[in-house]
């Protein structure tokens, strides 16, 4: 890993110890639950860890390519070396039930099939599985839509109304394999209500 693909991993924990006045085992502790189910840490444990070693093996952590942070850099190397004590602690780690997948994914949906619709906004469900939308272009409008992977391995998408007054969302499944199932995995796999789900057939 590169110094500037370091930083920028590293930039990553800094932003979030803003919210966090006392870097306590306990917040090391959830922030290291957060990097193992990919919430906010997209790129994963691994990734992360090892930027972390990477910089505290740096002569200079917080530089003029960190974000600001309301931390001092022997607190920050702390809290870091907690964070990292404790992923080690937890290999290991394991598949997460619930991870964005980086929008280009979507371009692999060419022969997905509408399986389920949530009569719910992006931005609820969002909020809901603490994912963002992205957005891709169909001609002249820019639709949103969430590329993820379950825990059993299935990549799935949602894909939303450019109309943001539509509070309907559509579940595609790209792989085979029977939608009842893939429903059924995604609402266990993310805690989702199946009683909001609305299955389109086969």
């Amino acid at each position: 890993m590169t110094d500037e693909v370091w930083r920028g991993t590293l930039n990553q924990i800094l932003y979030l110890t803003n919210y966090y006045p006392d870097l306590s085992d306990e917040d090391a502790a959830e922030i290291v639950g957060r990097m193992i189910e990919y919430d906010f840490f997209r790129s994963g444990p691994a990734v992360y860890r090892e930027a972390i070693g990477q910089a505290l093996g740096s002569s200079v952590l917080l530089g003029e390519d960190a974000v600001d942070t309301r931390h001092d850099e022997s607190r920050v190397r702390e809290f870091l070396g907690k964070i990292a004590g404790q992923l080690d602690a937890r290999e290991p780690w394991p598949a997460p039930r619930f991870r964005m997948l980086d929008v280009k994914q979507w371009e692999t949906f060419g022969q997905a099939r509408a399986i389920a619709r949530i009569d719910w906004s992006t931005v609820r469900l969002g909020d809901f599985l603490r994912a963002l939308f992205d957005t891709v272009k169909t001609g002249d409008v820019a639709l949103p839509v969430l590329v993820f992977q379950i825990g059993t391995g299935q990549t799935l998408a949602f894909l939303g109304s450019a109309d943001p007054k539509v509070h309907s969302v559509t579940l595609y499944q790209r792989d085979p394999g029977d939608p009842a199932r893939t429903v059924a995995d995604f609402c266990e796999q993310t805690g989702f209500d199946p009683a909001e789900i609305t299955s389109l057939g086969a």
